[in-house]
């Protein structure tokens, strides 16, 4: 087996030797052989791995955060070729999703093991791919507002801080949402479009159970007039569901989501702000092989 793999540049020294160890002590002999594709900083991921990949890969490795990991994505959709993933990053979202080792020696440890194949949705706005989630609003705050200061320092913690201060000041917005063929407007404060149940279980905890293979996402509407109703409602989806209901809506989507406001807003997606309203996310159902551990 022939593998590539790419190191993104906020990989941090340490990682990076442990990855070389790990590399050469599972997949340095045959039948195996590799080839590390260093990314320096400002390169562009998905362009190095583009470039690399018409040498004819047998599988492609992502070695960094959730960012690192769609942006290789995107070069694999429809090649048949797995993704790995060396989780080296902040949140390790999509590894953690998947069951997937999150040390550096036990996920390339995996690839000379016995490993599976396992498709996933995934999410295309504009020209770019992504695996976990895209939303405006408090959610789109809270990436905004977290410096990567914070999150070299604290790790996922970082968000927990600036999601409370975020939930403290949220205002609704009237917003103009499709969802496959269906269109309405909403006085919404935040809208989390997940193909990973991650974020959306730390933001709405008692929302529905969200799969990465099930050939949707899942669209959650937050309607809350003051931030009070936040901590109501988490307690309310319990004891009065009913009431529930109109502050929150939860539907699914086979095809798109678009998302336009009065007024541009911020847009993240995997935990980058990628631009503003409107925005227009297409679902890609199973559309990339990626290497778990064996059934």
């Amino acid at each position: 087996m022939n593998v590539l793999v790419a190191v993104a540049p906020t990989v941090k020294e340490e990682a990076r030797e442990a990855l070389h160890v790990a590399l050469h002590y599972y997949l340095g002999a045959a039948p195996h052989a590799y080839e590390v594709c260093e990314v320096p900083e400002g390169g562009d991921i998905t362009e190095a791995v583009a470039r690399r990949f018409r040498a004819g890969f047998d599988c492609v490795a992502a070695a960094g955060g959730d960012g690192t990991v769609s942006a290789v994505a995107h070069v694999l959709l429809g090649s048949g070729v797995p993704l790995a993933i060396v989780p080296a990053g902040t949140g390790n979202l999509v590894a953690r999703e998947l069951g997937i080792p999150l040390d550096i020696e036990s996920s390339v440890g995996l690839l000379a093991g016995t490993w599976r194949e396992r498709k996933i949705d995934a999410m295309r706005i504009g020209a770019r791919t992504y695996l976990l989630n895209a939303g405006v609003g408090v959610n789109a705050e809270v990436i905004d507002q977290t410096s990567r200061l914070g999150k070299s320092l604290f790790g996922r913690s970082a968000y927990i801080g600036t999601a409370v201060w975020q939930v403290l000041q949220a205002k609704s917005q009237r917003l103009e949402i499709t969802v496959d063929d269906t269109t309405g407007v909403y006085e919404a404060t935040d809208v989390l479009i997940s193909n990973c149940g991650g974020l959306a279980r730390v933001l709405h905890p008692n929302g529905p159970d969200i799969q990465m293979d099930d050939g949707v996402v899942d669209v959650c509407i937050m309607c809350m007039k003051t931030p009070l109703e936040y901590p109501w409602y988490y307690l309310l989806k319990w004891i009065k569901p009913k009431h529930v209901n109109r502050v929150i809506h939860e539907v699914s989507a086979s095809r798109r989501v678009r998302v336009a406001c009065e007024r541009p807003i911020a847009v993240q997606a995997d935990g980058d702000i990628i631009g503003a309203t409107p925005v227009e996310i297409e679902v890609l159902p199973n559309a990339l092989a990626v290497v778990v551990g064996g059934a």
